[in-house]
């Protein structure tokens, strides 16, 4: 079943890994030259480059370190990303497509040499990648892609006629791996512990204001950092107005289940067909199916996506046994492209780091690397830019956002009716008119019902209720709040407002 453990996360099966730090809160105002806000893998990262160049940083998080999105992938680590070289093909040219393949090659190598070189211990295995496909558009894409990377990839055509797992075509990327996410992360912390860095927890950023070329950040609404420099690694720019970053990136969510079975498999699989997914060991009689991904907040007609994957899990063994359920959310950039470089030309002294859609491992890494050129006064990756143009790269999906945010901020909005709350399932939800107010009511029990304000605290967005996951999702950017309104995902930073 999916279990929910300290209010706000979920249980994987890399639960058991998390490691208690005891870091600190902010509790004093403080000045520091740079400030990491996320503590996520690509935050961690930054830390870890800045220690190793010996500049000095505090790193924040609004929760635990290594405990947001990173700790909810499959960490199928590949330069096997589907068909997104395709799609920066289409939507830029082959130029930037190789690029972007040889940034995710680097990324690659370098989780691979810190792992040598600091003996991490993170259940690290080499295994092949195999991008599949039955359907001929998806034969396509398998196509198109060997004839973009054969020369530069030691890569080749793969067939199976055996069951389960029976395709018409692969692609095999051989010298991929996997590894436990956690795992690496709380040793890269440990290392940041023994050098001595300033890492806090549980210090939600609130507010960040600009003071002539640095910045002042609110911690928890009550003490401020001073910081003559920003990296925003924190998953989705969170300081507005944002050059429409809003409207560049949508978030997708995915979904996760880890199964007990007796089929063995000696690769990573990606699986183009519907529905989209992807399988990789865990442990010897444990393997993990990930995917099923579609936009956040689009419709309160929320199908069982676990079950979907269920599905396909007692089809390849019908005597498997489900263990846990999970979902994350990825920051998806319309052009196919993640934003590394300087947030707006009016902030520059703020390095934002996002948009790694669902290969943020390999990403985050090159990402890091960036951030030190440009702390450096080197010129970052001219392909992960953040001034780029973007908006008409993906009409369809620019579109689509406009269309949603539309609707979110008015159209849904007015059709709000009045609902009788004894209605209400218990541990269920919904958008209804209480007392006259816009409201989101979630019926705890018989006699108790939890009632807040239906009002993103990221951009005053509508949010829909999702009865499979039991959570509010904005239906403009992403923010997913849990049935008590507290922040689960950004952007938004404040939890919902509860109405008496």
């Amino acid at each position: 079943m999916l279990i929910l453990i300290l209010g706000d996360m979920m249980e994987t099966v890399w639960t058991k890994d998390y490691q208690d730090f005891n870091l600190p809160k902010v509790k004093e105002e403080t000045h520091t030259p740079i400030l990491i806000i996320g503590g996520g893998i690509a935050g961690l990262m930054c830390a870890y480059n800045l220690r190793g160049e010996n500049k000095k940083f505090i790193l924040v998080d609004a929760k635990k370190l290594a405990r947001g999105v990173s700790a909810y992938t499959t960490a199928q680590v590949s330069i096997a990303h589907d068909n997104l070289y395709e799609e920066i093909m289409k939507k830029h040219n082959k130029s930037k497509a190789l690029e972007y393949y040889q940034s995710q090659l680097e990324g690659l190598n370098i989780i691979k040499d810190i792992i040598k070189k600091e003996k991490i211990d993170c259940d690290y295995k080499e295994e092949s990648t195999i991008i599949h496909a039955n359907l001929d558009k998806n034969l396509n894409t398998i196509i198109n892609q060997y004839d973009l990377l054969h020369n530069n990839q030691n890569i080749k055509y793969v067939k199976s006629n055996s069951k389960p797992l029976d395709f018409r075509l692969g692609l095999e990327f051989p010298n991929q791996f996997i590894f436990n996410p956690v795992k690496y992360m709380n040793s890269i912390i440990n290392i940041l512990i023994k050098n001595n860095c300033q890492l806090y927890e549980e210090s939600n950023v609130t507010k960040i204001t600009k003071a002539g070329d640095s910045y002042e950040i609110m911690i928890n609404d009550e003490y401020y950092i001073y910081a003559d420099k920003i990296i925003m690694a924190c998953h989705y720019p969170i300081k507005s107005p944002d050059n429409l970053f809003f409207a560049k990136i949508y978030q997708s969510k995915s979904f996760a289940v880890s199964f007990k079975t007796k089929l063995k498999i000696n690769a990573n699989y990606v699986n183009l067909d519907p529905p989209y997914y992807y399988l990789r060991t865990y442990d010897k009689d444990t393997l993990i199916i990930g995917g099923c991904d579609h936009f956040t907040g689009v419709s309160t007609n929320n199908k069982n996506y676990y079950d979907i994957l269920v599905q396909k899990i007692y089809e390849l063994d019908k005597d498997a046994k489900i263990e846990y359920k999970w979902f994350t959310e990825d920051c998806m950039p319309i052009d196919s492209l993640p934003y590394v470089g300087y947030f707006t030309c009016s902030n520059p002294n703020i390095i934002l780091v996002t948009g790694f859609q669902k290969w943020g491992f390999t990403s985050s890494h090159i990402a890091a690397k960036n951030v030190i050129n440009i702390l450096n006064g080197v010129e970052g990756n001219y392909l992960f830019k953040t001034n780029r143009w973007t908006l008409f790269r993906d009409l369809k999906s620019t579109l689509r956002m406009i269309a949603h945010s539309i609707d979110s901020l008015l159209i849904s909005k007015l059709n709000i009716s009045k609902y009788d709350l004894n209605y209400i399932k218990i541990g269920s939800g919904k958008v209804m008119k209480y007392k006259g107010i816009n409201s989101l009511v979630y019926r705890e029990s018989k006699h108790k019902f939890i009632i807040l304000k239906n009002k993103c605290t990221h951009m005053g967005c509508s949010l829909i209720w999702n009865d499979i996951d039991k959570v509010w999702e904005s239906k403009c950017h992403g923010s997913i709040f849990d049935k008590y309104g507290k922040v689960i995902y950004g952007p938004a930073t404040s939890d919902l407002e509860k109405i008496n």
